[in-house]
């Protein structure tokens, strides 16, 4: 009878390590992100994975090994264009606008192999509180949210274009993580936090 509960033990374990999923990244919402140095999680391959996991699979009583590969690194982004406007006739266009939208600072966690993830779509979490192994510093802790107004006159002269785009910085730590459990290895993946540290709109006019 302990022979088979020690099997079915084994089993369930087994089943933990080998059950690895790819979670995607929650960077939707944003156009594009440029990193100073180093890449997202997302374009990790092959090689570096098993370059990386070599600093974590030393095996452990309890809890996570981490390496970070990335740690505070600078990021700007261009989240969304609120608007575009072009002229190619002959005269100036005058424009008057409105924005009504909301401000917020916001986390952006990411994770593949079987980190897990818990909470629901407005806010996510590492499971077995990997983000208090990874020691992040208190601006990974905030979040805040606003509502802004404001009015915008504007000429598009001809042969122009005016874009106004939400455009930011913010601060960037992934790596490859092992969790352990009674020095057997349940959970290994990649992470990824990203913070979003300031956001303002930009106009910018080129030639058409």
């Amino acid at each position: 009878m302990k022979k088979f509960i020690f099997l079915c033990i084994c089993f369930m374990i087994g089943y933990l390590i080998s059950f690895e999923t790819r979670a995607g990244t929650n960077y939707t919402s944003f156009e594009s992100i440029t990193l100073t140095e180093g890449k997202l999680l997302e374009n990790f391959t092959k090689e570096d994975y098993k370059k990386y996991y070599k600093e974590v699979d030393q095996r452990k009583f309890s809890g996570w090994r981490i390496y970070k590969v990335s740690s505070n690194v600078k990021v700007s982004y261009i989240s969304e264009t609120l608007f575009s406007y072009y002229n190619d006739g002959f005269t100036a266009i005058s424009y008057d606008y409105r924005l009504d939208r909301k401000v917020s600072t916001k986390l952006g966690l990411s994770a593949t192999g079987s980190i897990g993830m818990k909470g629901g779509t407005d806010k996510k979490a590492f499971k077995n509180n990997l983000e208090g192994s990874l020691k992040l510093s208190s601006d990974y802790l905030i979040s805040t949210e606003d509502k802004e107004t404001f009015d915008i006159s504007l000429k598009v002269d001809p042969g122009t274009q005016v874009d106004l785009y939400t455009y930011g910085e913010g601060k960037l730590t992934n790596g490859v993580g092992a969790y352990y459990y009674f020095w057997i290895r349940t959970q290994r993946g990649g992470f990824e936090v990203f913070v979003v540290t300031t956001e303002y709109q930009r106009l910018e006019k080129k030639r058409i």
